[in-house]
């Protein structure tokens, strides 16, 4: 060995932990490549973070949510305002017309929907969603109005547009030329509402009924200060509100004494069952009516149509908040079990 190598190898004896400079080089490298490929990891997550919070926000779009729920919604409101109130009473073949079209048109259109949502569940399932709840939302408007239309609103409508008379006495008139004669329907055919002479009472001990499921209660209107030759015309009416041999009148205001006016019977279906129980009290009680005219007995007519009139519009409003929660209950239900819809 060379004399001059020996104090380079002492000296590497001496430090035996120090690893050779190569040695140093490589380890440093790979630290680099490491932190590098640990960058390149972080930046992969943000960006994948990044595209999921997008995809969430594209999912939760808000226009087809709320198209969801206003669609059905107002459709239900449409459709049983038309045929619920003045429109479906001034054009009725106008507002079937437009229900039926609007009917077939989502009966028609349903099929290819369907079979869009069957070949792309997630694009297909929003637009059939939507038919099939207009489609319902029409069916039950256009129901639940005509439910309202002929039991409320019809019979207001009838009432207003006909005549009002006042000081009619129901038992006896007189003539042009001074002759008193029997106070006969058929003069009043066009009678809405019927304010009668200070004196008409309610003859209850001559009331007479007629059942047939129901008890159709009658009992006739009249002067009592007409003695012969008295006509018998004029009868109030009600439904279930005597007993069935005609004792305990208690239709409309019967037993109020304020009560001197008629507002005319508007269900035409009834009018036939009235029409018998008059029959059975021309016969047992020696009566001749006729041409009779039907009537609620009330205090004001006016104030009863108003009654109907607020009858029918609460129950559109029932109608309206009732069709509001469906449509929200329907629209959590299709996000929960169908959430990829939204698009």
């Amino acid at each position: 060995e060379h004399p001059a190598q020996r104090p380079r190898r002492k000296m590497q004896q001496a430090m035996p932990g120090q690893a050779p400079t190569g040695h140093v080089s490589n380890a440093a490298s790979q630290a680099k490549r490491y932190g590098a490929l640990l960058d390149d990891e972080l930046k992969h997550d943000a960006e994948a973070g990044k595209m999921a919070f997008a995809h969430g926000r594209r999912r939760l779009n808000s226009f087809p949510v709320m198209l969801g729920f206003l669609a059905p919604w107002l459709t239900f409101i449409l459709s049983f305002s038309m045929s619920a109130f003045s429109f479906h009473y001034a054009a009725p073949l106008t507002t079937t017309l437009l229900l039926v079209f609007v009917l077939l048109w989502c009966l028609y259109n349903m099929p290819s929907y369907r079979r869009g949502w069957k070949q792309s569940p997630n694009d297909g399932f929003y637009p059939y969603y939507l038919i099939c709840t207009v489609f319902w939302a029409t069916a039950l408007g256009w129901a639940l109005g005509d439910l309202v239309f002929f039991r409320y609103m019809e019979p207001s409508y009838e009432a207003q547009r006909m005549v009002t008379y006042i000081e009619v006495n129901p038992s006896s008139m007189r003539l042009a030329d001074g002759e008193v004669a029997p106070t006969r329907g058929g003069r009043f055919q066009d009678a809405g509402k019927v304010y009668f002479s200070h004196d008409t009472i309610l003859d209850l001990d001559r009331a007479a009924t007629f059942k047939i499921a129901d008890v159709y209660c009658v009992a006739p209107i009249r002067n009592p200060t007409c003695s012969e030759n008295c006509g018998q015309d004029f009868w109030a009416v009600g439904k279930n509100c005597c007993d069935e041999d005609g004792k305990n009148f208690k239709c409309g205001d019967a037993g109020n004494k304020l009560a001197k006016s008629g507002l005319r019977l508007m269900e035409s279906n009834d009018v036939a069952s009235y029409r018998l129980a008059v029959l059975s009290a021309a016969s047992k009680y020696q009566m001749v009516s006729p041409h009779p005219l039907f009537f609620h007995w009330v205090v004001d007519p006016v104030a009863e149509i108003t009654v109907w009139e607020k009858q029918g519009f609460r129950r559109f409003v029932l109608a309206m908040l009732g069709s509001f929660g469906a449509s929200i209950a329907a629209l959590y239900y299709i996000l929960k079990t169908h959430p990829d819809w939204i698009h």
